[in-house]
């Protein structure tokens, strides 16, 4: 808990790319990068999250925790150094591929069949909305992609045991301009109703990316203006490590404070 006068510890947060904990309002997660912010938020859920079950499965989690990276890139060294590579392409290819959603974690909680990220963005056509409206009105606060839809909210009430709700919610894009000459900062915003900080997050916040990468580029040509990719910012209702690949992210974290970090 941060108390009066803690500025020193707040700025060794910023620095070492850390967490901290915000009474009344619980965590913040802070990186450079979307890596070191999967890092720091893998790290805070091992050493400071609560056991609770969801569905029968034990888990350690965290509740209402905002993230933050000054950058959204990928490749990212960190993810691709210490996050599952192949559960990163699992996610990047169900955003930009893949048409049918499938559960990759260790015990799957819900059979194929739902629509993937890919293919709502495809079907709604949320990409070309996003470019459009902000080309129309760069201020506009109405570029969000939503993902969930009328068809999800039925199986989860005709199968609540075998469902499937896209964890990552919504995500929007607003242009910050700088000035005519360089043109726009670009911050993305996102919000998840859950998230496999472990197992998934890294692929989620990497997809995000991509994402953000792709809209960037196509407003540029748009605007025929300069668009900087900026902040990549998140609400995660609910973050959490399930017990079967808890000694799996211990073993990641203390890695990374060995070699990336040179603690411990």
């Amino acid at each position: 808990m941060v108390r009066d006068g803690s500025i020193y510890y707040l700025l060794l947060c910023i620095i070492y790319n850390m967490y901290v904990k915000l009474e009344p309002f619980g965590y913040n997660i802070f990186g450079e990068t979307i890596g070191s912010a999967w890092l720091s938020l893998v790290e805070a859920i091992i050493k400071n999250g609560i056991i609770t079950e969801d569905e029968g499965r034990k888990r350690l989690s965290l509740q209402n925790i905002r993230i933050k990276s000054l950058t959204q890139s990928f490749p990212d060294p960190l993810i691709e150094k210490y996050a599952n590579k192949k559960n990163v392409k699992e996610i990047i290819n169900l955003t930009f591929n893949k048409e049918m959603m499938y559960d990759f974690d260790v015990v799957p909680s819900f059979s194929p069949g739902s629509k993937s990220y890919y293919a709502r963005l495809k079907d709604w056509r949320m990409l070309d909305f996003v470019v459009a409206r902000l080309t129309e009105i760069p201020e506009s606060k109405k570029a969000i992609m939503s993902f969930i839809r009328k068809e999800d909210y039925e199986r989860v009430l005709e199968k609540p045991k075998d469902d499937y709700l896209p964890c990552i919610t919504t995500i929007q894009f607003r242009l910050i301009k700088i000035d005519n000459e360089k043109g726009y900062h670009m911050n993305t915003v996102f919000n998840a109703r859950s998230i496999d900080a472990y197992q998934k997050a890294g692929g989620n916040f990497a997809a995000i990316a991509l994402l953000s990468k792709e809209v960037s580029e196509r407003l540029a040509e748009k605007l025929n203006a300069n668009i900087w990719v900026g902040q990549f910012d998140g609400l995660l209702t609910d973050a959490h490590i399930y017990q079967e690949t808890v000694e799996g992210a211990k073993e990641i974290i203390k890695l990374y404070k060995c070699y990336d970090q040179n603690i411990g």
